[in-house]
């Protein structure tokens, strides 16, 4: 059964959904009066009713349902800026592999860089996130920030525990680092790298640089690889 997203509860109990997703309802899938969806919200799943269709879906709720697709570690993803296609990817498969939260970052060497219609940018890959947060049956949709600019910025971002990925670090077991916490950061930089300068404001974060393995991998892959790692990890603790 198909999932959506609320972000309004009315004085009823009622949940609401928002425009895009009252069209697709309405016009794709042709739903009636009386037809059961599932429906989100505030990172819990409702087997609901639509009890009205214009202007936008109205649902009353049946029953909670008991599903919990949240990763135990709440993930938030650092991210370089990449060109356009590459970063609208990271944001997707982050968000089917259980992010929490994704910052754009505008480093020295990013290829792409932060322009006037940034704002536009940034509204745009939050759709991207919901639409692959309802795909991914996720309770939540993952937030997409605005674009850091100064390193200095991230500390609102900081976790339990926080990672600059970096492909000069010698292997070692990182994972060891996620027992028993809730939440953690990890930094990816952009195509070109990450400079002297920006290493030490880093370490001046107390982030640890972290090798993701023995081969040099790409931008828009090191992220990938890092939260599935990490949801491994999570489903093992299960």
């Amino acid at each position: 059964m198909e999932s959506y997203f609320a972000t309004i509860k009315n004085k009823k109990g009622q949940l609401v959904l928002d425009l895009d997703d009252s069209k697709h309802i309405i016009k794709v899938l042709r739903h009636q009066i009386n037809d059961e969806i599932i429906v989100n919200f505030q990172a819990e799943k409702y087997l609901t009713k639509i009890v009205a269709l214009m202007p936008n879906v109205i649902c009353q709720i049946i029953e909670p349902l008991k599903e919990n697709n949240e990763l135990p570690i709440k993930v938030t993803l650092v991210m370089a800026l990449l060109k356009e296609q590459k970063f609208d990817l990271v944001i997707q498969k982050a968000v089917e592999l259980g992010v929490n939260k994704i910052v754009p970052i505008q480093l020295k060497y990013c290829v792409s860089i932060v322009n006037n219609k940034i704002t536009q940018k940034v509204a745009r890959w939050q759709k991207i996130a919901k639409a692959a947060a309802k795909q991914a049956n996720r309770n939540i949709i993952p937030e997409v920030t605005s674009v850091v600019k100064n390193i200095e910025d991230l500390k609102q971002y900081q976790s339990e525990v926080n990672f600059l990925a970096y492909e000069n670090e010698n292997f070692q077991d990182w994972t060891q680092n996620l027992t028993n916490i809730n939440s953690i950061t990890i930094v990816v930089g952009p195509e070109g790298g990450i400079s002297p300068d920006e290493l030490t404001s880093f370490k001046t974060l107390n982030f640890t640089n972290i090798s993701l393995g023995l081969t040099i991998l790409r931008a828009e892959t090191a992220p990938l690889y890092f939260l599935s790692v990490v949801n491994y990890h999570s489903l093992l603790k299960k």
